[in-house]
């Protein structure tokens, strides 16, 4: 089911060029600078049919789309494909429609934002300004979204945007490189959030695989081998995985178009490692969690806190002997 109607957006100025059917290529000559623009032309940000829709481009090749529809209950990554524009992610699957190809979403104070059905909490955009475009302190283009968002009781969906009525308010920052001497598309996903005005204290819980969470297209099921930073887990049967570990992985041994997508959890993290959930039947499944089925993480009015992971896409199989270093440099940023 999708979400009924949720207030306008006015601040989206930049959806309302592309309306006017503006194509943007841009460098940062469009920021007012020009020393770097070489590679960040290379980004693109094509006219979507949507308002609600980044859809980001390198180099001619579809990288990245984030969806923000105020109809559906969440905005999330709906597209995170490899250098080559070869796509991984699935959204919306017909036997689970709230399973979203790259999404964030928990439980607060007992209102579940991860399902999708009358009475689920509605994650609710309220500022979304336009992607900027540059370059990354590596010299690498560098694409990032911001978004305010207001976790909600179904029943404040409608209201007047305030953070008043809010479980949580987050700050959400999603700065997207590529690296082609890496083949590397890497999606740093960043949640900064901070108790709202709705009540003092939140309890963050939930199932075994609520947090960061992907699914996959269906024809890469049957292909997708999944490890972590430890090995390769047991998946054998219908069996599934709950383990701690610095990251975790997923390969698409598929003939004409292999793949790897990796998931690095950030030391700074509460209760990191992250325990990843992981499944391979009836369909593939991976997940970043802070273990809330085992014990809430609690946070009252003033507490700030953050989430950090990185996401990679690489069009050939990667193993644990690339994957580690690459979360060694991950984990010793900052975020």
């Amino acid at each position: 089911m999708r979400y009924l109607s949720l207030s306008k957006q006015p601040q989206q100025t930049l959806p309302g060029l592309l309306s006017l059917g503006w194509g943007l290529a841009l460098g940062l000559s469009l920021l007012g600078g020009s020393e770097t623009a070489p590679a960040a032309e290379s980004f693109q940000l094509e006219v979507a049919s949507s308002a609600s829709q980044w859809n980001i481009t390198y180099g001619g090749k579809p990288v990245l789309v984030y969806e923000f529809n105020p109809r559906q209950f969440k905005p999330y990554v709906k597209a995170l494909n490899t250098l080559g524009g070869q796509g991984i992610l699935r959204d919306a699957p017909s036997d689970h429609l709230h399973h979203h190809a790259l999404m964030y979403a928990i439980a607060v104070n007992g209102l579940n934002f991860w399902e999708e059905v009358s009475g689920s909490g509605v994650e609710k955009p309220v500022q979304s300004p336009p992607p900027e475009f540059g370059t990354s302190p590596d010299g690498l283009p560098q694409a990032t979204i911001r978004q305010t968002i207001h976790w909600l009781a179904p029943q404040d969906a409608f209201l007047p945007d305030s953070p008043k009525l809010a479980l949580l308010v987050e700050q959400r920052t999603l700065v997207l490189t590529v690296n082609e001497a890496t083949k590397e598309v890497a999606l740093r996903w960043k949640s900064a959030f901070e108790v709202g005005g709705k009540t003092n204290t939140v309890a963050l819980t939930g199932s075994t695989y609520f947090g960061l969470g992907m699914r996959f297209l269906q024809e890469l099921d049957a292909v997708a081998e999944q490890f972590n930073a430890d090995g390769q887990p047991d998946l054998s049967g219908t069996k599934q995985d709950l383990s701690p570990h610095a990251w975790s992985a997923v390969a698409f041994k598929r003939p004409d178009a292999p793949a790897t997508i990796a998931l690095f959890d950030h030391p700074s993290n509460a209760r990191s490692p992250a325990v990843f959930f992981t499944m391979a039947r009836g369909f593939a499944y991976l997940s970043a969690t802070q273990a809330l089925d085992k014990e809430p993480l609690v946070y009252r009015t003033g507490d700030k806190f953050e989430l950090n992971y990185l996401v990679a896409t690489y069009p050939e199989l990667k193993a644990k002997d690339f994957l580690a270093p690459r979360s060694q440099v991950w984990a010793t940023s900052k975020p």
